[in-house]
């Protein structure tokens, strides 16, 4: 299990480095930050459970940081723990109103500090870290070309359908490779330089949601798109856990339903999104190896401690095949539900390649349509 994260900063080398060794002493694990732009970066990277501030510190004091941390989504709900020598009654009272939890004067005995680290950790274990505005569902492939990205647009699509008053949100979370522009036939630039890609790689502070707007793509449904380059991952720059939960808490504040399109990947920035994720839908291939993969995602989950219990299995049938595994035998071996079976359908998804077109506009009453209804029910009934 991996160990808190506790972000100490200070100009003085010598405090930092003794306040650093008390609290590694006691398990945690330290970032270290020496003025107070430094402390703003690594706190919205490293995401800490909690921040140790000095007030004096270059460039920005203890006060303007705290202010500018409780602004940013990525580290309003973060722990902050004033640790100065400033000790008069206006300090203090200028610390608590920038947005501090807690203000200590220096010097103290090292029990009393560890006593206050452990109380705020405490408190902050018990507020739930989910934004409550709308619902986030994020759809995980459990093996790559099976057909999740499409899956996802169709399920945002029809939700927007069934649920007219809803905004609905997708975002194509993957670094490089998309396939939603291509598959909806927009235009090559928006594929490079739009999207993801315009914030991806550059620093949070461009991540502002006036310009996230300005990236969104609407459908016809009236579903926004946030777009993934088409660039091969690899080339493209790879998203971190602070740009994940920068932009959901973003988009999660303007969208009643935010639908994640997610790699088979369980790296840092996605174990992020799948945290704040409201119910996860596993896309499963439908025969030996899609099962033994998708027992190991799950095993993943658990393992990381994000809650195996919020994941639904859909499978996904590429190819019609006689003696195919049954449903009671699928959730057995998985032991979750099954919302949802799309049949294979090689010439509506043909014609939704060849038009752009999504295959729920194309048969809106034939079994795909059907069975994605079935999903969308699903995330509603959450």
């Amino acid at each position: 299990m991996a160990l808190p994260k506790i972000l100490i900063a200070d100009d003085d080398v010598d405090a930092l480095r003794l306040v650093g060794v008390m609290l590694e002493q006691q398990g945690y694990e330290i970032i270290a930050a020496k003025n107070g732009l430094q402390t703003i970066e690594k706190a919205i990277e490293a995401q800490p459970a909690l921040i140790i501030l000095d007030v004096m510190m270059p460039h920005l004091d203890g006060f303007e940081v705290t202010a500018k941390l409780r602004e940013h989504p990525a580290t309003n709900s973060i722990p902050i723990l004033m640790f100065t020598a400033k000790s008069a009654i206006n300090d203090k009272i200028a610390g608590f109103q920038a947005g501090a939890d807690d203000y200590l004067t220096k010097p103290i005995h090292p029990g009393e500090l560890i006593s206050r680290v452990e109380v705020l950790l405490q408190r902050q274990s018990r507020i739930s870290d989910r934004i409550e505005r709308g619902k986030i569902i994020a759809f995980l492939a459990t093996k790559g070309g099976i057909g999740t990205s499409t899956l996802t647009l169709n399920t945002a699509i029809e939700l927007r359908r069934m649920q007219g008053e809803a905004s609905v949100a997708v975002v194509e979370l993957q670094d490089g490779g998309g396939t939603m522009a291509l598959q909806l036939g927009i235009d090559s630039s928006l594929r490079h330089d739009h999207g993801l890609a315009a914030f991806v790689g550059q620093p949070l502070a461009h991540l502002t949601r006036a310009r996230l707007s300005e990236h969104l793509v609407r459908h016809r449904s009236g579903a926004h798109l946030l777009l993934a380059t088409s660039t091969p991952a690899g080339k493209a720059p790879v998203l971190t856990k602070g740009f994940v939960r920068t932009l959901l808490r973003y988009l999660n504040t303007d969208f009643d339903y935010l639908l994640l399109d997610l790699p088979a990947r369980l790296d840092e920035s996605y174990q992020e999104a799948l945290r704040l994720c409201n119910l996860i839908v596993m896309t499963v291939e439908p025969n030996r190896i899609g099962l033994d993969l998708t027992l190991e995602m799950l095993n993943g989950l658990a393992g990381l401690g994000i809650g195996s219990q919020k994941a639904r299995i859909v499978l996904i049938h590429r190819v019609g095949v006689s003696g195919a595994l049954s449903r009671s035998m699928i959730e057995q071996t998985l032991r979750h539900e099954m919302i949802a079976g799309i049949p294979p359908s090689p010439d509506i998804a043909y014609e939704s390649v060849q038009n752009g077109k999504p295959m729920v506009e194309i048969q809106p009453q034939g079994l795909v349509a059907q069975q994605v209804r079935r999903i969308v029910q699903s995330i509603l009934d959450v």
